[in-house]
């Protein structure tokens, strides 16, 4: 007897491909089960009917889940990035990735409440390429305005886009794709499909040992020119968790950087649970880089996370938080749940250690050369006179959960003994 459950519309969909076309690229794979119409994790995930794969209830958190105040520093950022280009009548903030709209709506309401005059030239359009359902906020990425002054933004955008992996054997370069064989996924090695596979790991092939697995996202070119398209005038601020080259492809990586969340626990093996994990794979900044150098877009930032922050004046919200605990404004728990979840934001052992890429266009005023933004620099303090925004009842979970181990996997055998939350942010290969 065959205890083996049937296969969900998706696998059979994959399975009934492999067997007329035979094995596809784990890019293809990827993109399926992340971003099948029907079936695929994010739009699944985000069907009326269902729940966010983000925070409590979902699969992982992110900044902006976390804590309202990394949407407030990043508005204080974007005001200032106004300024730099003059103040114009009209800024256009174009989120790529925005997902439910979470880091939208903290923006638009902090900018609104405690930036008056740069709500009145704000246009913000968040886009998704799997938006939630009759979503008001949040666009199809079809949708891209073109050629405005403004920033390009995005949190957790790039890990998420389908990537070719590699496998190096007897000093060569191959591929892995995905088959079907028996009644299970398996990997199956051969010629890359693309000879950049190759061309992205060759300079680093004497160093890496038989059997060295890694990544390759072919896609971020069309990023890249989908950005140049929006931007006329501006900057681009990207958020994510990722290394330059030499460091992403770096001999210890010998698993590579593909990993796959599930109930807040870190996996690595993407052919479980097709269309019910998330699948991301950190970023190649060297390649960010490189497109945008083409387009001539010129870096003018790179950090982290957490110097991010510091720079835009997060330690004056956690005083801010502190102050409010002593003249008894908001409860001690209120406090306690509120300074858990902005610590976490510059936290070295997780969100804090997200890299941050500043690049700019014909951003300098007037033809003077480019200056400086206190996000990257730091000197300024932007977050004098503006009041830290505050976790919601509903959103403090988050900060209880900050403090805790993985209270998800307890009602699931198969998840005991993997990593917590807190470890899926490691840099460690």
């Amino acid at each position: 007897m065959n205890d083996k459950p049937s296969n969900s519309p998706l696998e059979q969909r994959l399975i009934d491909h492999i067997a007329k076309y035979g094995p596809i690229t784990f890019e293809a794979f990827m993109d399926a089960a992340l971003y099948d119409p029907e079936h695929g994790y994010y739009p699944s995930k985000r069907r009326e009917d269902q729940v966010s794969p983000v925070g409590t209830s979902g699969d992982y958190f992110t900044s902006p889940t976390s804590h309202p105040a990394f949407g407030a520093l990043i508005a204080l950022q974007l005001e200032e990035m106004w300024r730099t280009l003059g103040s114009p009548t009209e800024f256009t903030v174009v989120e790529m990735g925005a997902g439910v709209g979470v880091l939208q709506s903290d923006i638009t309401e902090y900018v609104e409440r405690e930036l008056p005059s740069f709500s009145k030239a704000m246009r913000y359009i968040a886009t998704d390429v799997a938006p939630p359902p009759e979503s008001e906020s949040v666009a199809k990425s079809t949708a891209l305005p073109v050629g405005v002054a403004g920033c390009v933004l995005s949190n957790e955008l790039l890990d998420a886009m389908p990537v070719n992996r590699f496998i190096v054997q007897n000093g060569v370069v191959r591929e892995i794709f995905v088959d079907f064989q028996g009644d299970e996924f398996v990997e199956m090695v051969g010629d890359v499909s693309e000879p950049e596979v190759a061309a992205r790991v060759e300079p680093f092939l004497s160093s890496l040992p038989e059997g060295y697995r890694g990544e390759v996202n072919l896609r971020l070119g069309y990023w890249v020119d989908s950005v140049s398209a929006t931007l006329d005038r501006g900057y681009v601020l990207t958020l994510d968790y990722g290394f330059d080259r030499p460091e992403l492809y770096k001999p210890t990586r010998v698993d590579g950087s593909l990993r796959c969340y599930y109930q807040h626990t870190l996996g690595q093996n993407p052919l479980r649970r097709i269309g019910r994990q998330d699948i991301t794979a950190h970023v190649d900044f060297t390649a960010v880089d490189h497109g945008m150098m083409v387009m001539g877009i010129e870096r003018i930032g790179k950090l982290t996370q957490q110097q991010l922050l510091i720079n835009l004046g997060i330690d004056d919200f956690l005083q801010d938080v502190t102050l409010r605990d002593a003249r008894n404004e908001i409860t001690h728990t209120e406090a306690q749940e509120n300074s858990a979840g902005i610590a976490s934001l510059a936290s070295t052992e997780g969100l804090g250690g997200f890299r941050v890429a500043v690049h700019a266009r014909g951003a300098g005023l007037y033809g003077e050369p480019l200056r400086a933004l206190t996000g990257i620099d730091g000197g300024l303090r932007l977050t004098e006179g503006h009041a830290v925004p505050l976790l919601s009842d509903a959103s403090a979970e988050h900060a209880r959960l900050l403090r805790s181990s993985n209270p998800f996997s307890s009602g699931d055998p198969s998840l005991a003994g993997l990593p917590t939350w807190e470890e899926l942010f490691s840099d460690e290969p």
